[in-house]
């Protein structure tokens, strides 16, 4: 009849695992269990470091029979008792075994480092430090990152680094090239890199109307350099050039309506260099149309031409002016998680979790979540003390340990984390959006001026703000997403002095 030794035995290996073996473990000290024993009620911990041997004995209870006190005397090094001293001398006399509680065991961890050292150096744990791998890091420390991110931007403008960093992506993306094809893509990478950022500081010195084309051209720029720093993107500033060839990729027309501004439309189509840039990035263009259309035959319904306004309603950092300027919805979702969805933490399903989305412009329905391309399902309206407009749904994960895995979301100095619902049907990045929206300005700056009139003075003013921010939160937000697809890494930026700065 088991009178709970067994269960005090257990008791006592947990204890022993976690108050013994794992404070040695962490000073590289080998650690077992090298014997339990129902009579008395105690275990046996063997351990070592380099060639010198411990052994100690845990005992349940003070309260042990002294013969077992007798034994492990002539056995082990030291005693540790799983409870407090209780009348120790009635029980533990005749040894000479030193009795400890177990709060007192790290006096032993230091005596026992110290015999196991020769001198000043430790026997154990004596693996060569690892070099740190020479590769371009993500993590900027900064007071102010734009200005990290530039530099390390500009690095990339010689052909060595940038060589470097075409070889790390190689190695990453397990692809051998050839060392001339290396040397090209590198001369290329260098070249746009410089392009881009000639074209980004030109435009901190000019007015508006030309910073616009400037940005333009030099997200044009940054966009070839990214390509060109994949092991799968073009293999020369050659190439590169033949794919600006076929034009942007890209086309206008004039607004159907009295807004000339608002409902500018913009068209994309199969061909150019921005088709080819986003096929680069994984979209599906397989139904963009093959060429420009004309202008009676334009489906302005059509997920291949959008406007103006609509472009500017993907851009979540514009929110609170968006609103203030249109009545036009924005486009993007901010998801959360809600814990009181999911039940206590220990229950919580590790591939599915419960999440509620917020559309600020409440304009979205069940039906327009549940067309979006998200792994998501269980979808419902949820009430929130929060305006807008909410949604219970299931986020499905799993091949990631957190639901926000599953899920492309930009992220922003500005503002939360949203997912940005795609353009022309399957554009969702917002690097490429900002493209067309700059693309869109150039247009209207360069070859539609009695449109652009109205923008700068006239009676499309308040769109002037928007366009103003709009360009002040891209000159913050696009070189760290250019960056970021130079490394192929997230960019994470810390302020020096917070938790998580260098020590």
């Amino acid at each position: 009849m088991d009178t709970g030794k067994s269960s005090r035995l257990k008791l006592l290996k947990d204890k022993a695992k976690r108050d013994i073996i794992d404070p040695f473990e962490k000073h590289n000290w080998q650690c077992k269990i090298s014997g339990v024993f129902e009579r008395g009620e105690y275990l046996i911990v063997q351990l070592s470091k380099g060639d010198v041997p411990f052994s100690l004995g845990f005992l349940y209870s003070c309260a042990t029979d002294n013969a077992v006190y007798k034994k492990l005397d002539k056995s082990v090094d030291l005693i540790v008792l799983n409870g407090g001293f209780y009348h120790l001398e009635s029980y533990a006399y005749g040894i000479s075994t030193k009795v400890i509680e177990l709060g007192s065991l790290q006096k032993y961890i230091i005596q026992w480092n110290a015999a196991a050292s020769d001198g000043k150096i430790s026997l154990g744990g004596q693996e060569p430090p690892k070099a740190k791998p020479k590769e371009f890091s993500g993590r900027i420390q900064s007071e102010n990152p734009i200005h990290q991110i530039w530099s390390r931007i500009r690095q990339f403008r010689t052909r060595g680094l940038a060589e470097k960093l075409i070889l790390q992506r190689c190695e990453r993306s397990n692809v051998q090239l050839g060392a001339q094809v290396v040397k090209e893509k590198a001369a290329g990478l260098a070249f746009c890199v410089q392009n881009g950022c000639d074209y980004f500081e030109t435009a901190s010195k000019q007015k508006l109307n030309q910073r616009i084309v400037s940005l333009y051209y030099g997200a044009m720029a940054f966009a070839s350099a990214e390509m060109a720093a994949s092991a799968s993107g073009p293999n020369s500033l050659k190439r590169i050039e033949k794919i600006t060839k076929q034009g942007h990729g890209l086309y206008t027309y004039d607004s159907r309506t009295d807004n000339a501004f608002e409902d500018f439309l913009i068209g994309i189509q199969a061909n150019g260099f921005f088709s080819y840039w986003v096929k680069f990035l994984g979209c599906d263009i397989s139904e963009f149309p093959n060429g420009k259309p004309k202008k009676n035959e334009l489906d302005v319904q059509g997920d291949h031409v959008t406007t103006l306004v609509d472009l500017f309603s993907h851009i979540p950092e514009l929110e609170d002016l968006f609103r203030m300027v249109t009545d036009r919805p924005t486009h993007w979702l901010n998801f959360n998680y809600k814990i009181e969805w999911n039940g206590r933490f220990g229950e919580r399903q590790k591939d599915a979790s419960y999440v509620k989305i917020t559309d600020t412009s409440c304009t979205q329905t069940v039906e327009d979540i549940a067309n979006l391309d998200l792994p998501i399902e269980q979808i419902e309206y949820a009430t929130s003390d929060w305006p807008g407009g909410h949604f219970k749904v299931l986020v499905n994960h799993p091949n990631h340990e957190h639901w926000y895995g599953a899920l492309r979301q930009h992220s922003s100095p500005f503002t939360s984390s949203s997912y940005i619902i795609p353009v022309f049907g399957s554009v969702g990045e917002y690097r490429c959006i900002a493209v067309v929206i700059l693309y869109a300005l150039s247009i209207l700056v360069r070859y539609r001026p009695s449109i652009w009139r109205e923008v700068v003075s006239g009676k499309y003013e308040n769109y002037l703000a928007l366009t103003d921010e709009f360009i002040s939160v891209y000159e913050r937000m696009g070189p760290q997403l250019f960056l970021e697809a130079l490394l192929d890494t997230q960019v994470r930026g810390v302020q020096s002095g917070s938790m998580f700065a260098a020590s």
